[in-house]
């Protein structure tokens, strides 16, 4: 008998601990489940802490919304300028959303509200200009309210805003083109939109995105009225290292494109290069016809007898 409890004691104490770790595990079940399991169970974050000059400018914002929605018309103009100014003197990093846009999300649906009250005129269209920058920060993506409002309100100035508010505009613009033309709908101020703000892309050292936004709206031809003598060598490169990525007619109307560009700034060797790709007959004695100078006709007619392409002439050529 003795030898018996003897024997169990190790064999209690071992279930012992497993009936403890049991237990153990089961209440860490038990609130796991009570946090996902139980849908009725909401978890309340603690609200995030603001610095005094976080919460200074929450509360300057606050106020400005709420002189938005006041009956005093007086109160628009210097609440929207105060509210622009705040977004476009705001410092952030890359990946962290501007404090004024944080801020002002909370109100976005009632400054909508206001501005369908609105009347027309320059207020409402302020309004709609500060709505679609608020618009980057709205998640759903079948809204596109930044495009909604950008077309609502008139100007050109509104490169002001940066230059992620207009890559966000441009990835919206394609989105609704396609969405148009699926639907057979005009798209007339989509296009008259995009091409404001292509120069705004080619002076910031973005031409691929000037690119493909024209691309995307099916007019590459138009990229060639926007370049300059110092643009227009990032823009043909591009367009050329996308060659390979397209399909006809959309390859073809590239390297067409980047030739007229070589042909407009005088560059034959390189427009040559492009024609010699298309395989025209035409376009090659264009180029090669081109210019006078004599040096720079042997360095042609050398990239074209290495090629091995005749060409037949007439005169003293």
């Amino acid at each position: 008998m003795a030898k018996e409890e003897e024997k169990s004691k190790p064999e209690d104490k071992g279930k012992g601990k497993v009936d403890d770790a049991k237990h153990v595990n089961g209440s860490k079940e038990t609130a796991v489940n009570g946090k996902d399991g139980k849908k009725d169970d909401i978890v309340e974050l603690a609200p995030e802490e603001l610095s005094e000059e976080d919460q200074k400018l929450k509360d300057e914002l606050d106020m400005l919304v709420e002189r938005l929605t006041e009956d005093d018309k007086s109160l628009y103009t210097p609440a929207l300028e105060a509210i622009k100014d705040s977004i476009k003197t705001s410092t952030s990093s890359m990946t962290a959303v501007p404090k004024p846009l944080k801020f002002l999300r909370p109100h976005y649906e009632k400054l909508c509200e206001a501005f369908d009250r609105w009347p027309q005129g320059a207020e409402r269209d302020s309004l709609a200009d500060t709505l679609s920058v608020l618009g980057m920060t709205y998640s759903d993506e079948d809204r596109q309210d930044t495009l909604k409002y950008r077309l609502v309100a008139p100007g050109k100035d509104f490169g002001s805003w940066g230059h992620e508010y207009m890559r966000h505009l441009a990835l919206e613009i394609g989105a609704v083109y396609l969405k148009r033309l699926e639907e057979d709908k005009d798209t007339d101020d989509l296009t008259e939109l995009t091409l404001t703000f292509v120069p705004f892309f080619l002076s910031h050292n973005a031409e691929a995105d000037a690119v493909d936004i024209l691309s995307e709206l099916e007019m590459i031809e138009k990229i060639a009225d926007f370049v300059d003598e110092n643009t227009y060598p990032r823009v043909c490169l591009y367009m050329v290292s996308m060659v390979p990525l397209l399909t006809y007619p959309d390859n073809d109307r590239f390297v067409r494109t980047a030739h007229d560009i070589y042909v407009k700034h005088k560059q034959p060797t390189k427009a040559m290069s492009l024609a010699i790709r298309l395989n025209d007959m035409e376009l090659i004695k264009a180029d090669f016809t081109s210019t006078k100078d004599k040096a720079l006709k042997c360095q042609l007619a050398f990239i074209l007898a290495r090629q091995r392409i005749p060409l037949e002439l007439e005169g003293e050529d």
